[in-house]
């Protein structure tokens, strides 16, 4: 028993160390226009992205996409547009703490959360 105890507390202290590691979102779809259904039939694939350290990897976007950072009060601390194509993207060094990040790409609107 305590092994276990012993074990699960290793495991606690190396989640909330290690910061590194896939981003879960959400999709949002802001519609423009709400006449009609305003949502396609078929969902949207949330993109897979993975955080390491200060950088953010993912396959390219078809299209240029708004990257945000939101703090606790929802205050937007850092945006920028990721162009078509590119496949990493450096956050600044000088944040650090937990944000909401949004990728806005079209219409959908992708969230998670990560910690820098």
């Amino acid at each position: 028993m305590k092994k276990l105890f012993l074990l699960c507390c290793f495991f606690a202290v190396t989640l909330t160390i290690n910061a590194n590691g896939w981003i879960h979102f959400q999709t949002n779809y802001n519609n423009p226009n709400p006449i009609g259904i305003g949502r396609q039939r078929t969902p949207v694939q949330s993109p897979a992205v993975y955080l390491e350290d200060c950088t953010l990897s993912f396959n390219a976007f078809e299209d240029d996409c708004v990257i945000q950072l939101l703090d606790e009060d929802d205050a937007i601390v850092f945006s920028d547009i990721i162009s078509a194509g590119t496949t990493s993207f450096l956050l600044p060094s000088t944040l650090e703490g937990e944000y909401q990040i949004q990728l806005i790409y079209g219409n959908f609107i992708f969230t998670g959360y990560i910690e820098l």
